[in-house]
């Protein structure tokens, strides 16, 4: 089990294509077979929430965020909540989305991405030029992994003390090959409220440096099984801390 699995995390998969202009009304209508699906008789359970001239977010009452560009596809899943009236009482706050564990809802948003790309883009003229798969997580410095709360400790050193709050990013380029490079952009904040929760949010990327083609959905499919591996095996290192462990110790003696 991941440690994103007991900490609650959500992720985002974004899939990035060359540029191409087509109107958002063009792709609108090329997702309708998605917006049907989420109409339930009367009720539309999604929001087209907005649109401008080349994009389109829609946001379905269960929780699952499309983000439809020039050059991108994303799903992100977050939490849904409505205030519900009841009789004679308060309202009480109501749960749309479901939860799952972040591996298990990874794959689901990934279908979910490959599902809306089936729909918009057009193999022989749009090539892949990166796969983002995003972590988001807020937990308790006590519950974070022991990785990260080292790496926080680190940068406290200079002040002799905890830090109160934080807000800092840092990319780093984790693999290069003659075909692609991996870095992942790691944002790590904690405001000074009472709540004291950090926000863990690690964008890992492939970036492709050779025309990535794919001639359908399963070979698309297949890039991005194999992002999402790496992406997971990445993330599991970097909460045990074997990354930059040695380091701090040759340092601190």
């Amino acid at each position: 089990m991941s440690w994103c699995d007991k900490l609650a995390s959500t992720p985002t998969v974004g899939l990035f294509f060359n540029k191409h202009f087509a109107s958002s009304s063009t792709n609108l209508d090329k997702l309708t077979p998605l917006l049907d699906k989420w109409s339930n008789g009367r009720i539309d359970n999604f929001k087209l929430t907005k649109q401008d001239s080349f994009g389109i977010e829609l946001t379905t009452d269960n929780g699952f965020n499309y983000n439809i560009g020039n050059e991108i596809i994303s799903v992100e899943f977050a939490h849904r909540m409505r205030i519900k009236p009841i009789s004679g009482g308060y309202p009480i706050v109501e749960v749309l989305s479901k939860p799952e564990p972040y591996t298990k809802m990874l794959i689901e948003v990934s279908n979910r991405t490959l599902e809306a790309s089936d729909l918009v883009i057009d193999p022989k003229t749009r090539s892949l030029t990166r796969i983002g798969i995003v972590s988001t997580t807020l937990v308790n410095k006590e519950e974070a992994p022991p990785g990260i709360c080292r790496f926080i400790e680190y940068l406290s050193l200079p002040w002799g003390n905890e830090m109160e709050g934080y807000d800092f990013q840092v990319i780093t380029n984790l693999n290069d090959s003659t075909l692609w490079s991996d870095r992942c952009i790691h944002q790590i904040t904690k405001s000074d409220s009472e709540d004291g929760l950090i926000t863990l949010r690690f964008d890992w990327q492939r970036i492709f440096k050779l025309k990535k083609t794919f001639t359908s959905i399963d070979s698309l499919r297949s890039s991005l099984d194999s992002a999402q591996k790496d992406s997971i095996e990445y993330l599991e290192q970097l909460a045990v801390g074997d990354r930059f462990n040695e380091y701090i110790d040759r340092k601190e003696t």
